[in-house]
């Protein structure tokens, strides 16, 4: 068994798990139920990363991966306020629409996500 170390650079939340709930099973949910919400959040697809079975899921827009020994240059400067706000009217509109208001959901912004599988 090898481990396989990345890193993922992307514009989005993080969705904190139920207890005892693997992200791998939120990601099932997410990815049956996002695609009946592309019109309002056409944007918004999802991620799960962390250390190694412990996965997190976040709400993404842009994402990135960055291979262990490589580099990426990310200019999100580039991006303007107005699609920024776009970005964070459809991933409010996804975190509501797959039910995950009522939880402690991260507000929108550039995430740093290590992760080893």
């Amino acid at each position: 068994m090898g481990m396989y170390h990345s890193t993922y650079f992307a514009y989005g939340v993080h969705v904190p798990p139920i207890e005892g709930k693997y992200a791998w099973a939120e990601a099932e949910h997410v990815e049956a139920e996002l695609p009946q919400h592309k019109e309002q959040s056409p944007d918004v697809g999802y991620l799960t990363a962390g250390d190694y079975d412990e996965d997190f899921l976040f709400l993404t827009t842009e994402c990135t991966e960055v291979d262990l020994g490589q580099w990426e240059h990310v200019t999100p400067q580039s991006h303007t306020p107005e699609r920024l706000a776009d970005w964070d009217r459809q991933l409010a509109a996804a975190v509501e629409a797959l039910g995950y208001s009522d939880r402690d959901v991260s507000a929108p912004g550039w995430l740093c996500i290590p992760d080893l599988s």
